[in-house]
């Protein structure tokens, strides 16, 4: 099983930061992307320290698929399962996955435990009342140094915003993996938006506490009128889908449109509730992942948890609040399967209007000004700077680039939705022919203190277009002197490069550029963020050098000096 780039930076990430900084690192992986695999992989790290860990998920679907990850990396240790919806509850076993209703208050029968990883972490509260708190507390009454280490699609909580923080379970994102990057690099399915014409209007809407009342949602939706109009639109618009999955907004919202979708399809339609018994539930999800069941309608059940890659059609009959939520019913369709090209989503709750597009950088970090108009107010208005993500340093709350790494902050899109728009409103990526490369050293203005950075320029025009009109400068930044995942992927970035030993400063790494040490790239792939342009691709016309392959290898696959336990 060979992890994704980004799985294995993610991994990478997590042991930088649990190596070298105190405190619960949170990796940010969106739905689809295989949170599952990145926890084996910290799994496996953590036994070469001879380390005994524990998986915490709130789910029993999740448990099962987590400690199946965890067995394929590890097959000669046994992974103990405690969840009393499995009917498991093994203490003993080094590896454990286990589900936190269960486990809460029986963190002392466990005994120790050096690594605790959390996956949806999202749902973690601060307080230390919650189940969470309570097993973090007594477990670390037994185990004084264990680290926890987090993971989730969606890093913040409605009404209460990011879950990092300086007084939070979670301190830092160490690791971020962009929705819209992962669809245009293949990794993850495209999804397309048409505007669902029988959109129900929201705004009258009772609220509670930052979100829709249930009950009022299901009022507003299972009307006799809207649910044979947003049927006949579903049928029409999802005749060419072979998986369809519809989230409805309450128990008897569901059973209607199930019944009006086998009056006008003549197929069967499966439903799953809170009320669905087990043995119909499980057979009603094997056979809509095998294909056997064209259409399946739920209300509560398959947020998270549910797996089925082939969904290629997603009907949101329901409104919520939620950035979070509203993300992981998208997430359902991210998924990448040999008999889909693209996943259709079609809102009738306002949901995109309110959130925005699922591929925005900020997307749920913000809070909702009003309810349908998609307006958002930031997050941060005291005029406080913000942390760069790549080499860690404070900028400028305003700053588009970081001026010491050059890594270029993430920018709203277009939210707007219309008949035929992707829901992701990332730009195409665009290939260009490198002319020339120059380079520089580079030092921030403003805190002469602060590392220098190589600052790399290439002199490019569009791919296949010649002419010194369209002669483009772009630049990037490598952060040799810097410290933790920034000073790692200075280290790839060499070593893809050249044969010469990694540089121990800016100047000594120029000198060997002069020397003409290096080769140059042909070709460069880059995303448009704003004004700037990101490098997410290289092509050289030379080989690849030998010590490359032998650098690539992950930097954490041997033990560290100082295990971070």
């Amino acid at each position: 099983m060979v992890p994704r780039y980004y799985q294995q930076e993610s991994h990478d990430a997590v042991w930088d930061f649990l190596r070298t900084q105190s405190g619960s690192p949170l990796v940010v992986l969106p739905t689809g992307a295989g949170k599952s695999l990145v926890i084996a992989m910290l799994v496996e790290q953590a036994r070469k320290f001879d380390a005994r860990v524990i998986v915490l998920q709130h789910r029993k679907e999740l448990i099962e698929q987590n400690a199946e990850k965890i067995q394929i990396l590890l097959p000669g240790i046994k992974v103990g399962l405690n969840s009393a919806g499995l009917r498991r509850h093994s203490f003993d076993d080094d590896v454990i996955c286990a589900g936190i209703q269960s486990v809460y208050q029986k963190a002392h029968e466990f005994g120790r435990r050096e690594l605790i990883i959390v996956d949806e972490a999202h749902l973690l509260s601060d307080k230390t009342d919650s189940m969470y708190g309570k097993f973090l507390a007594d477990i670390r009454v037994i185990n004084p140094k264990a680290r926890l280490t987090g993971l989730t699609a969606t890093p913040f909580r409605t009404g209460e915003g990011p879950i990092c923080g300086k007084n939070k379970l979670f301190q830092r994102i160490c690791y971020e993996a962009q929705t819209g990057d992962l669809i245009s690099q293949g990794c993850l399915c495209p999804i397309t938006n048409k505007a669902a014409t029988a959109e129900i209007d929201t705004s009258s809407i009772r609220m509670n506490k930052n979100e829709f009342v249930g009950a009022a949602v299901e009022r507003a939706f299972d009307t006799d009128d809207n649910v044979q109009a947003a049927c006949l639109e579903i049928v029409a618009k999802c005749h060419d889908r072979h998986s369809i999955l519809c989230f409805a907004s309450g128990v008897h919202h569901a059973e209607s449109i199930a019944d009006v979708l086998r009056g006008m399809t003549g197929e069967t339609v499966g439903v799953v509730t809170g009320n669905t018994i087990p043995l119909e539930r499980t057979a009603h999800l094997g056979n809509f992942r095998n294909g056997q069941l064209r259409w399946l309608v739920n209300c509560d059940v398959l947020t998270t948890g549910f797996d089925a890659p082939c969904i290629d059609a997603i009907a949101v009959l329901r409104a919520t609040m939620s950035p979070g939520l509203f993300a992981q019913i998208v997430g359902r369709g991210l998924r990448k399967h040999e008999s889909k090209t693209d996943c259709l989503v079609l809102d009738f709750g306002e949901n995109i209007k309110r959130h925005g597009s699922l591929d925005d950088p900020e997307y749920g970090r913000a809070s909702v000004s009003s309810r349908g108009d998609g307006e958002k107010q930031q997050a941060d208005k005291n005029g406080r700077g913000k942390e760069c993500f790549n080499c860690g340093i404070d900028v400028a709350a305003n700053a588009r680039a970081c001026p010491d790494c050059g890594f270029v902050f993430p920018v709203n899109h277009d939210t707007r939705a219309d008949e035929e728009s992707a829901l992701t409103g990332q730009p195409e990526p665009e290939t260009w022919d490198v002319k020339s490369v120059s380079w520089t050293r580079h030092e921030k203005k403003k805190d002469p203190n602060a590392p220098p950075t190589l600052r790399m320029i290439y002199e490019c025009h569009p791919e296949g277009i010649t002419g010194n009109m369209m002669v483009e400068q772009i630049s990037e930044w490598i952060c040799i002197e810097h410290e933790g995942f920034a000073f790692r992927k200075a280290q790839l970035w060499w070593a893809e490069r050249t044969d010469e030993e990694f540089p121990e400063s800016v100047d000594v790494a120029i000198e060997a550029l002069d020397r003409n040490v290096a080769r140059h790239p042909s070709k460069i792939t880059t995303q448009k963020d704003g004004r700037w342009k990101r490098i997410m691709s290289v092509e050289f016309t030379t080989d690849k050098p030998e010590i490359a392959d032998a650098v690539s290898v992950s930097a954490f696959d041997v033990d560290f000096d100082d295990v971070p336990f």
